[in-house]
């Protein structure tokens, strides 16, 4: 019986003690899974949580058995997104899933980000579609997120099909929702929809914020919607928003864009006295719209006083002045502001190369803007397509361009893998062309056909323009045909260069026909054309026609200009109607427009072959009248 008792107490003691033993390993396990989410918790906090020792933690919770909650994970997850690592997130969470970890809200909304931010939307609504399916209720920071993502790639239906949707189905949308729809919309200029939607959040009782207000503001200037601007500007202050240096910046754009001075001072002045000083957004905005006005010195005073005030300039506010001043053929002001920025150690980028570049090719000096290229290769700031359009263009406005120089350039593009475009084809063709390469620049022009990018209107009259001038008048006409044929529409400028070439070619009756189909064309004459169509009608002799043509200018329109009455009294000269011929050359005393040299050369030979008897005497003397005013009679004219 005392055995039997002893045995039995025996096990109740060894129960008691697995018991302790158990429940003291239990304690050690939650001690240490407390401990380490503490310390996981402390360490996304720090602030200095780097990638490497971020992925160590998460490789022990992952290891961990039994394993910690969801929340030391999330943490993980969501600093390592902050670090822009979203591929690793995907991975982590995969492994996290193999694991049979099961995710929470938090987790989906870290995932689905990470998806926007690698610009895989598409990926994140599908992690919403299996929300739906699941337990979770989906979280508005979900469809916020989404809708940020869609925005960032450009979808814009999309963006706005989804905000509906949420609508619909019954969701309260959040001042985060509002305002990422509204920055979305302004920022792809559907700004009417954002303004209709800021009413729509009053209409429900919602108080759009400072960020809601100043974002339609901004994209109703970038839009060109100033006076709607500046009183939805008045209107939000009206409610007790006070608007800050970018609603002012934004504000100032507009009045600027419009060159409205008064206001532009006006609101300076305001914000100022409000205690808000103009950052270098926006003296850099002020710089650049009164160097476009061309008052460049009034921007060069601006740009000191920002400097006085403590703001430094930098690349952009530097690029704003040296443009102005290059627009104004003060390369060499230019040049000085450039190595200014260079000494203080500023680097200039590629569109302040360019622009320099730009200018100085344009005064012809090529050899000095290579300089600048060579300067800019050397600093790192690699060439792009404008560069070179900029140099290829400088050769071709000064006869320049050869068959060499068109083959290097495109050699050195296509090896810095850089695809020329079409402003760059185009200079290179029409350089060429220019120069009598005609042969090179139709290999350019295959080269577009057949890599791209497509000839435009400009590549086509470049070449045409140099086949006629070569020679090629049949070869130039199929090029023509051709374009009429296809999907690409001649425009008024390849219709004067083709019927120009036709009347010089002897084919005017073939010409006037195409002049006449211009306006099936929906294509409205100007008064170059009409100018090329009397030049060649007159030149066969068919002054009717040329008579009747300038009358319709006079009476519909367009306005003759001085070579339209040239190319007239020219004509009428030509072909004896000396009356036509006066009458004519008093109209254009009255409009004050003069003879051109050539004609008056004509009238001196007259009155010498005709003498006083002239009929043209009247006009000899009127010319002979001006020119001893102007100080330029010769001695055949006086007679001696």
């Amino acid at each position: 019986m005392k055995k039997l008792f002893e045995r039995s107490l025996a096990v109740v003691v060894k129960k008691k003690m697995m018991i302790f033993e158990l429940h003291n390993k239990v304690s050690t396990i939650t001690s240490s899974l407390h401990s380490f989410e503490q310390l996981v918790r402390d360490r996304c906090k720090s602030g200095n949580l780097g990638i490497e020792e971020a992925m160590g933690l998460f490789d022990n919770a992952i290891q961990m058995r039994p394993s910690p909650s969801i929340y030391p994970f999330n943490q993980l997850l969501g600093i390592i997104c902050k670090l822009k690592q979203y591929s690793t997130v995907i991975i982590m969470f995969k492994a996290m899933d193999s694991k049979g970890i099961s995710s929470s809200v938090v987790t989906l909304i870290t995932l689905i980000n990470c998806f926007c931010q690698m610009g895989k939307v598409d990926f994140g609504l599908a992690i919403v579609g299996n929300i739906f399916k699941s337990e979770f209720e989906p979280h508005m920071v979900i469809f916020n997120t989404l809708l940020r993502g869609l925005y960032k790639e450009k979808r814009v239906k999309h963006a706005i099909k989804l905000f509906n949707k949420i609508t619909e189905i019954g969701y309260t949308c959040t001042d985060v929702t509002y305002g990422t729809m509204v920055d979305g919309l302004c920022k792809a200029g559907n700004v009417d929809r954002a303004f209709k939607l800021l009413r729509d959040m009053e209409k429900g009782n919602r108080k759009p914020d400072l960020v809601t207000y100043s974002a339609i503001i901004d994209g109703l200037c970038k839009n060109n919607q100033i006076p709607k601007a500046q009183n939805l500007f008045e209107e939000m202050i009206s409610k007790g928003l006070v608007p800050d240096v970018f609603t002012y910046t934004s504000i100032i754009r507009g009045v600027c864009s419009l060159g409205m001075w008064k206001e532009v001072e006006s609101y300076v002045n305001e914000m100022v006295n409000c205690g808000i000083s103009p950052n270098i957004v926006t003296f850099g905005i002020m710089i650049d719209a009164i160097c476009k006005d061309g008052r460049t010195d009034k921007a060069q005073t601006l740009f000191e006083l920002m400097s006085t005030r403590g703001i430094s300039p930098d690349v952009v506010t530097y690029s704003y002045l040296i443009d102005g001043l290059c627009n104004s053929a003060q390369w060499e002001e230019a040049t000085k502001l450039f190595n200014e920025m260079t000494g203080r150690g500023i680097s200039p980028n590629v569109h302040t190369l360019n622009i320099l570049i730009d200018a100085i090719c344009k005064e012809g000096m090529v050899k000095k803007a290579h300089e600048l290229l060579n300067l800019m290769i050397e600093r790192s700031a690699e060439p792009d397509t404008i560069t070179y359009g900029a140099l290829m263009n400088g050769y071709c406005l000064h006869n320049q361009m050869d068959e060499d120089k068109s083959v290097t350039f495109n050699s050195d593009m296509h090896s810095k893998g850089l695809t020329p475009n079409a402003i760059t084809y185009n200079s290179l063709i029409d350089g060429l062309c220019k120069v009598r390469r005609v042969a090179t620049a139709q290999e350019l022009f295959k080269e577009m056909q057949a890599r791209g990018p497509i000839p435009n209107v400009y590549t086509y009259n470049s070449l045409l323009d140099g086949l006629f001038k070569n020679g090629s008048y049949e070869e130039a006409m199929i090029l023509f045909e051709k374009m009429e044929n296809g999907r690409l529409k001649a425009d008024i400028i390849v219709y004067s260069t083709v019927i120009d070439n036709m009347c010089k070619s002897n084919n005017v009756g073939e010409a006037k026909k195409l002049f006449d189909s211009l306006p099936s064309k929906n294509l409205k004459c100007n008064t170059v054309i009409f100018t090329i169509m009397i030049r060649g009608l007159l030149t066969e002799g068919l002054l009717q026609e040329s008579d009747d043509l300038f009358a319709k200018m006079l009476d519909k329109g367009p306005t003759p200009n001085e070579l339209t009455y040239n190319t007239m009294f020219r004509g009428l000269v030509q072909n004896n109607k000396l009356d036509k011929a006066v009458q004519l050359q008093n109209e254009m005393v009255e409009r004050d427009f003069s003879l051109d040299a050539n004609n008056t050369s004509i009238i001196v030979d007259l009155h010498a072959s005709d003498g006083p008897d002239s009929k043209l005497t009247g006009t000899f003397d009127k010319i002979v009248s001006k020119r001893q005013r102007e100080g330029i009679v010769t001695a055949v004219e006086l007679d001696v």
